[in-house]
């Protein structure tokens, strides 16, 4: 009996959190900049959902990662042991690096610059602001898909990522 409520736990967090794992690697990229610790924190982020699932009592399955996933980088990045590695974003392996149509190296480096100020913007939001941004744009959800993954109303989604985009529209302003 209780290995069958352990196997049916394994099938249910797999079916409701795995389409979300790309979404937390992408996240854990953006925060730690590094492949290699990235994956490392999306699988520990994994982790985390996986054992605290039996606990989970709602409906939005992509916001509750999000928030472990940021968690998890946050208690990295505090880490002494992410502080002595190498932060590169010449990393060849990072997804974010596009070698097709290459633009010149100054124009890499103005987009890699506008990028990562975009991203530090972004990570001033609300936690609620960032994960409706990032199912939006970063995961390219609808809003019926996004309703679904954060257990809101596609009204709701829609008036939540009007405001997220407002509020980082401000914080460009004030950066000029």
């Amino acid at each position: 009996m209780f290995g069958l409520s352990i196997h049916h736990h394994r099938d249910d967090f797999e079916q409701r959190c795995a389409p979300y794992a790309g979404m937390v690697y992408r996240h854990c990229l953006h925060m730690l900049k590094n492949v290699q610790e990235a994956e490392d924190a999306a699988q520990e982020s994994m982790l985390r959902a996986f054992r605290a699932y039996p606990s989970f009592r709602g409906k939005g399955v992509a916001s509750w990662l999000y928030a472990i996933a940021h968690n998890t980088c946050l208690d990295v990045l505090k880490s002494a042991r992410y502080r002595r590695v190498q932060l590169t974003l010449d990393d060849p392996e990072n997804p974010f690096e596009q070698a097709d149509d290459a633009p010149t190296p100054e124009a890499a480096y103005v987009q890699k610059a506008e990028k990562e100020q975009l991203w530090e913007l972004v990570m001033q939001l609300s936690q609620e602001q960032q994960t409706i941004l990032s199912l939006y744009y970063g995961e390219q959800m609808t809003y019926e898909q996004i309703a679904q993954a954060t257990g809101t109303r596609v009204g709701t989604v829609k008036s939540r990522l009007n405001r997220a985009k407002e509020a980082l529209a401000r914080k460009l302003e004030e950066k000029g």
